[in-house]
């Protein structure tokens, strides 16, 4: 039932999308002053979605529900407020991830998220603690199963403390490489 949901889901936005294209193709040729002017503004428009974006084969690569989405055909990528971002991982786990801002490109496979960023890798069996990460900027690849920014981190795991400048995530192995700057707090 759900992912007939999502089909017609999916189904509704791509015929929005190229409605919405067609009658701008339309109007292009008789205002031409206000072409350029089109290009900063969204094809389509959204207020509390809730979408499942998934793979080639099938599987879900992540589920996004934001208060606002703007889909931008011409410059194939969307924008969106306040996400709330569950990334499920090849190996079958899953992440957590928020901000003030965010948007995908290169056909869904790369999230940017901007302005008070929050990670968490939650607890599971073999790593019963928390990983909570912040920062003010990230990007996160499917294709690649990382989460990476060149900005100040904060990564926090219990009473352990980790701030770095930059970082790199592998959701696989969650193995979390900081890049330099690193300064540790242990509170027993």
């Amino acid at each position: 039932m759900s992912f007939r949901l999502v089909w017609i889901f999916c189904l509704i936005v791509v015929g929005g999308a190229l409605t919405l294209s067609f009658l701008n193709q339309r109007e292009r040729n008789v205002e031409t002053a206000a072409s350029s002017s089109s290009n900063n503004s969204p094809t389509v428009s959204f207020e509390n979605i809730e979408m499942i974006i998934n793979s080639p084969n099938g599987q879900p690569q992540y589920e996004l529900s934001a208060p606002k989405y703007w889909l931008y055909h011409q410059q194939q990528k969307s924008e969106f407020d306040s996400p709330d971002i569950i990334i499920y991982n090849e190996n079958g786990s899953k992440i957590y991830a928020t901000s003030e801002k965010g948007e995908t490109r290169d056909e869904n496979d790369v999230i940017t998220l901007i302005g008070d960023v929050k990670i968490e890798q939650p607890s599971t069996t073999a790593e019963p603690i928390p990983l909570n990460i912040y920062t003010e900027k990230l990007t996160v690849s499917q294709k690649k199963q990382q989460v990476t920014t060149d900005l100040p981190v904060t990564a926090i795991q219990g009473s352990q403390k980790v701030t770095a400048l930059g970082m790199t995530l592998n959701l696989n192995d969650k193995v979390l490489h900081l890049h330099s700057n690193v300064k540790g707090q242990y509170n027993p």
